[in-house]
């Protein structure tokens, strides 16, 4: 139930909802651009963030939630656009990453996949952390979801593969 508590509401497909303190977070399509739609994160009504993709098997608005009283935005394109939004900013750029995946908030800190030229990696509070992977297995639809990244109650899990090994991982903050 915590951790519904920090995750926006979903309002038909395209459409997440989060309010965090007096502020109202919406993430929605908002209509076609050269052949891409256009995603746009609102806060309190005025557009801050816009990313291209296109509803494929899945919408590529996958999530919003409250990180640390920040607002967190993942948008998963089949192509280019993979990236995590924190607090406006586009983690890609903010890290010189590839990709950015599957955030989630232990705390006030963010947790989330980067991925930067063929490594995959975990990257906790703005540093990385562990080790290189080939291979950390991330979907969102479908049977391969059953072994992407999971989280929740303060854990987050995935499958990672390095020179031909398989992994399993789990990522816990200490018992206080």
């Amino acid at each position: 139930e915590l951790d519904k508590s920090v995750f926006g509401e979903r309002w038909e497909s395209e459409i997440i909802r989060l309010t965090i303190d007096q502020d109202n977070y919406v993430t929605a399509n908002s209509g076609a651009f050269f052949g891409w739609d256009r995603y746009t994160l609102y806060k309190n009504g005025k557009a801050i963030r816009n990313l291209d993709g296109q509803f494929t098997a899945f919408s590529p608005n996958v999530s919003l939630q409250n990180v640390g009283g920040k607002a967190v935005w993942e948008f998963s394109d089949a192509e280019d656009s993979v990236t995590v939004i924190f607090d406006g900013v586009d983690l890609r750029k903010r890290y010189n990453l590839d990709k950015a995946y599957r955030p989630y908030g232990f705390g006030d800190k963010l947790i989330f996949v980067g991925e930067k030229d063929g490594k995959q990696f975990i990257v906790y509070d703005g540093h990385k952390i562990g080790h290189d992977f080939d291979l950390i297995h991330i979907a969102y639809f479908c049977e391969p979801v059953l072994w992407s990244v999971t989280f929740g109650q303060g854990k987050y899990v995935f499958w990672a593969e390095r020179e031909g090994q398989l992994y399993v991982v789990e990522v816990a903050l200490p018992e206080e």
